[in-house]
């Protein structure tokens, strides 16, 4: 693992608002499409727009499920405008149910390709592994549910070395508005690990999602 002199750590605020619609397909496929707007600099700053479609397919007693996503950002960068941005990912998640508790596993690898004709990126594609540990909360006759996650993001083909450089917790409570819809509101926090000029970010969002 790579690791980098760390210059004063500074804090950023932001906010999420985003839409899901999830359709279930015949023979354990599902379809999904997603919506989102993020701010950050304390939540003044249009930061990006993600456009994102993706197929899954739930196997093994409803215990496994193995997704396919694909991206499309328009995102703000570092040298002060906006960029495109396409990202593809394949993810497969284990499910265990415990009560009241649900427990999940996600490993997801994602490449993000960069527009080079806005400026030169040093590692392009970016690729990611990213593990997730998700812990879920229903109360028994309840609206509500409550969950806990925290996952690690791995660059693995910076020329540097391969390392770890994000960290990112969230904390949600979804509500039931009816059988096909629901609101979410969360609380996430992404923390840089072994970068030169490390950031901590604190998002607060909602998530209206339909399923079909």
């Amino acid at each position: 693992m790579a690791a980098f002199a760390q210059s004063e750590r500074t804090t950023d605020f932001g906010g999420i608002a985003s839409a899901e619609l999830e359709v279930g397909l015949p023979a354990q496929f599902g379809l999904s499409v997603e919506e989102e707007l993020r701010f950050d600099h304390n939540c003044v700053q249009f930061d990006r727009w993600l456009n994102s479609v993706g197929v899954d397919y739930t196997c093994w007693h409803n215990r496994m499920n193995i997704g396919l996503t694909a991206d499309y950002i328009r995102r703000h960068n570092d040298r002060g405008y906006y960029e495109n941005r396409g990202r593809l990912g394949l993810q497969v998640t284990y499910t265990e149910e415990y009560r009241r508790f649900r427990f999940q596993v996600r490993s997801k690898a994602v490449g993000t390709f960069f527009d080079e004709r806005t400026g030169e990126h040093r590692v392009n594609p970016r690729l990611y592994w990213r593990n997730r540990l998700k812990v879920t909360y229903q109360p028994m006759n309840s609206r509500f549910k409550y969950a806990l996650s925290t996952e690690l993001f791995w660059l693995t083909n910076d020329p540097k070395g391969s390392y770890v450089d994000n960290l990112r917790t969230v904390a949600s409570v979804e509500y039931r508005l009816s059988r096909r819809h629901y609101l979410t509101a969360f609380a996430r926090m992404d923390n840089d690990l072994q970068v030169k000029e490390p950031v901590d970010r604190f998002y607060f969002g909602l998530t209206f999602k339909a399923k079909y």
